[in-house]
């Protein structure tokens, strides 16, 4: 396919939107640094005023003003409602927690970002633009995270403090698991899409991958590579396979070269912390599931509501359940988290469904991104409450429910309504009839 039939790749929107977009974008990260002791005094600290929810009004303003306002109405579409009810079901049982205004911020945050995605992802290409436009900045980030490992060796690819507090909350270092997955999502929309300077972006991508460490990160690029080399076999576009194959020779001999250290990276977690290996997540879920209630304790309050469960406290109150299905249901119960997930999974497997069946290159890439989904969701939090990731699930559920997915609708013929007889408008036909008649014959 040549490359002037992809200029939809081309990101046109207004700037006033992307200014909002990347607003958006930085925001996405603002749960990572988000204490509950700042939630439980009488006032907000100033900082989180201005680097989380002025951002976010200006976010929400933008969605009520925007020329794309009459779509917010999409937002109660019945594809929507399971999300919808675990937000307010959440919140509404967060009145009663130990932090309702954490439950009833994180309520709007995500509810603001439902509005947004629902304002930019109109139809099937706008869908794919947004996609691509996210994609770039999180492409953008992993920039950022190589630099200031080079500015700061010592704290490598984490968090580095700054001077500058809106930079220091917002210029999200993430953890390895978060920071190979945006790897394995970039990587993908360098595989399958069109893209500049490709070969030494899909190098670079690649390396802060392997720097990452993260065990699920590198299966999920495993089944990355064999849905891109059936791609290529599929389509006759055999330079496809030749790339796949050389990349998975590339990454053999590496292993070859160091699977010592890949096995342990393997056989363990990302901390010499027992907890925070595989076998004390574990244990975290064992634990936490024996609280599980029906109406759970609040949004967002899931982790954090161990930690005034007394004795049995885990580390100081430093609780993370590592698992989105545990995490949404301490918070918001049976009732509350079941349809959503429901929901989550429905639209995974409709999403292979469409992978299989339909040839088009963002099928595949959209069924992609419901495998990173899947595989993040039992190892973090994060589609339990806003987040970027979180933010990529409204764009995936978007693409499955902008018109069909680009299939065209059927059109319906309807029968037209047979007219009830007059017989006084009839006569008044024949008459006109006769009339015209004689003049013509005169």
């Amino acid at each position: 396919m040549s490359e002037s039939s992809w200029s939809w790749l081309r990101d046109d929107a207004p700037l006033k939107h992307k200014i909002v977009r990347f607003i958006f974008f930085l925001s996405s990260f603002s749960w990572t640094f988000n204490p509950i002791q700042d939630y439980m005094g009488e006032s907000t600290p100033i900082e989180k005023i201005f680097t989380r929810m002025i951002p976010m009004f200006i976010v929400g303003i933008y969605c009520i003003t925007s020329e794309h306002r009459d779509m917010l109405k999409r937002i109660f579409r019945p594809g929507m409602w399971p999300l919808l009810w675990y937000v307010l079901f959440g919140v509404f049982c967060g009145i009663s927690s130990v932090t309702p205004a954490l439950c009833a911020w994180k309520g709007l945050e995500i509810f603001i970002a439902i509005m947004f995605i629902t304002v930019s992802c109109r139809d099937a290409d706008s869908t794919k633009k947004e996609f691509v436009a996210f994609v770039r900045l999180y492409e953008g980030l992993l920039w950022v995270t190589i630099l200031l490992a080079v500015i700061n060796p010592a704290l490598g690819l984490r968090h580095s403090p700054s001077i500058i507090p809106w930079i220091q909350s917002y210029i999200p270092i993430v953890n390895p698991n978060a920071l190979g997955f945006i790897s394995v999502l970039c990587l993908a929309r360098l595989l399958f899409l069109p893209a500049r300077a490709k070969p030494l972006r899909m190098i670079i991508t690649s390396g802060v991958l392997l720097c990452a460490q993260s065990r699920t990160s590198y299966v999920v690029t495993l089944f990355i590579l064999i849905l891109f080399i059936i791609n290529g076999l599929r389509t006759r576009q055999y330079s496809r396979v030749v790339v796949a194959s050389v990349f998975s020779i590339a990454a053999l001999a590496l292993i070859l070269g160091w699977h010592e250290s890949l096995l342990g990276i393997f056989m363990r977690g990302q901390s010499s912390e027992e907890l925070e290996s595989l076998s004390g997540r574990t244990d975290y879920w064992e634990f936490s599931l024996r609280y599980v209630s029906w109406l759970g304790n609040g949004l967002a309050t899931g982790s954090r509501s161990l930690i005034f469960i007394g004795e049995e406290t885990f580390h100081k109150g430093s609780v993370n359940l590592h698992n989105s299905y545990i995490e949404a249901l301490m918070g918001a119960g049976y009732v509350g988290a079941l349809p959503f997930f429901m929901m989550f999974i429905l639209n995974v497997i409709r999403q292979g469904a469409h992978a299989v069946t339909r040839r088009n290159v963002f099928e595949e890439l959209f069924f992609i991104c419901a495998i990173i989904f899947v595989a993040r969701s039992f190892t973090s939090i994060v589609f339990a409450l806003y987040s970027f990731d979180f933010n990529n699930m409204l764009i995936f559920w978007s693409w499955l429910y902008t018109h069909n997915v680009g299939v065209p609708e059927k059109t319906v013929i309807t029968r037209p309504k047979p007219r009830a007889y007059d017989k006084t408008l009839h006569e008044q036909q024949i008459g006109m009839e006769q009339i015209t008649c004689q003049s013509l014959q005169s």
